[in-house]
């Protein structure tokens, strides 16, 4: 993994491509499938309705889909150690890239979280939380990233508490 840069677009997630493929697949069963005959076995259990509910979300799922690939969203950051600075960019955000300066950062926060939803923050010397959209931009492994940061630029303490 590159710690020092992360750079993704819609085009390159398979989360994409996985939204547009399973809208097609509920939107083709949808469009195929007849209400009338959407029983159990035995004909007692019956549930008609199902089908155009599947067709729509299906329609929405793969219109989602194929808008995201259209969009092409970019996201990610890139650590600049020469220049001490840490760019980010999401142009969900913004369009423009920002940045972080790396000497007025303090401390890395790393919130490790049973469920998989890790975060990770940054705080100047007056223990103030600083701009940094971190849940896409920055790469997945925060620990890993955050010790990273700080073997390079020792001044900058790094905090893991379990959740």
């Amino acid at each position: 993994m590159n710690l020092l840069e992360r750079s993704m677009s819609a085009r390159r997630d398979v989360r994409s491509y996985l939204l547009l493929f399973v809208g097609l697949i509920f939107a083709w069963a949808g469009a195929t499938v007849d209400p009338s005959k959407n029983c159990d076995e035995s004909g007692r259990e019956c549930a008609p309705w199902l089908v155009p509910v599947a067709f729509v979300i299906g329609v929405l799922s793969s219109l989602s889909g194929a808008a995201m690939l259209a969009a092409n969203r970019r996201w990610g950051s890139r650590l600049r150690r020469d220049e001490r600075r840490l760019d980010w960019w999401d142009t969900r955000v913004s369009p423009g890239v920002r940045s972080l300066s790396l000497d007025d950062v303090a401390r890395i926060r790393v919130r490790i979280v049973s469920d998989g939803s890790d975060r990770i923050f940054f705080y100047n010397r007056a223990g103030a939380l600083l701009p940094f959209p971190a849940e896409e931009v920055a790469p997945p492994a925060y620990e890993e990233w955050a010790r990273y940061i700080h073997r390079e630029f020792p001044h900058i303490a790094v905090e893991v508490e379990a959740g």
